[in-house]
């Protein structure tokens, strides 16, 4: 179908985001950050508080696909998938298959959240990260594994060990900040934060700051890259190195 240029809101473009059901920090962060004449449109997949590796297959399964069909509809520039999770514990090859599947049913570009991750790191020159997260012990250590995979070297880490996909979103800014000191190895060349319904953007300039590194977030991260994907290069202040200079 062909592009539908439309006055006013999304003038420049269309950027769709699919996120888990219990998400409460992208899609408000992500409509009040984009460029004026970019919008942000959201679809929801179904997945109860309790955040396991079952919990995320599952929502994969039987929502997923519907919600980027629904997304679809609004002629997305780009479509990101929007759950770090959910590719960490499949995999890079359900990541690498999810991607190319997207961009061939659709016919626009994606990404995900651990591609964008991934992505930003190789544009900020980072091999060697900390990372740090919200997640219980058995996803991180997940999480771990899959940046290795990726071929990153994970040097450092921690994490807060929630298990409800709601409350994900509660640490505050001083948490946070905390978590990122506390998991942050000084031999790291950047600092990865996952997870897309926490508010790690909210103190990335600050732990730049402090660690005199580069911080990667899934929220940042995962704007940052569908909005370059959507052929907008805008510079944006406040969120750290990666969305101010590349």
């Amino acid at each position: 179908m062909p592009r539908i240029f439309l006055d006013g809101d999304g003038r420049r473009a269309r950027l769709g985001i699919v996120v888990p059901s219990v998400n409460t920090v992208m899609e408000p962060w992500a409509q009040r950050t984009v460029p004026d004449g970019v919008s942000v449109f959201a679809a929801r997949m179904f997945i109860p508080p309790a955040m396991t590796p079952e919990a995320f297959v599952e929502m994969d399964r039987n929502e997923g696909k519907a919600a980027i069909r629904q997304l679809s509809s609004t002629l997305p520039d780009v479509i990101a998938y929007g759950c770090t999770a959910s590719s960490i514990v499949q995999g890079l090859d359900y990541d690498s298959h999810l991607r190319a599947e997207i961009a061939e049913t659709f016919k626009v570009p994606s990404t995900t959240a651990a591609h964008a991750i991934l992505t930003a790191a190789d544009a900020l020159g980072a091999r060697k990260v900390s990372i740090v997260s919200p997640y219980t012990k058995e996803v991180d250590a997940a999480e771990h594994t899959y940046f290795e995979t990726a071929g990153l070297e994970v040097l450092g880490g921690a994490c807060l060990g929630i298990s409800d996909g709601f409350r994900l979103a509660e640490p505050s800014p001083d948490s946070l900040f905390a978590l990122g000191r506390r998991g942050f190895d000084p031999r790291s060349d950047a600092l990865i934060m996952t997870c897309l319904n926490t508010r790690s953007h909210t103190v990335i300039a600050r732990l730049e700051d402090a660690l005199g590194k580069p911080v990667i977030s899934s929220t940042q991260a995962t704007l940052w890259h569908a909005l370059r994907l959507a052929g907008i290069d805008d510079r944006i202040a406040g969120f750290g190195r990666l969305m101010e200079a590349h």
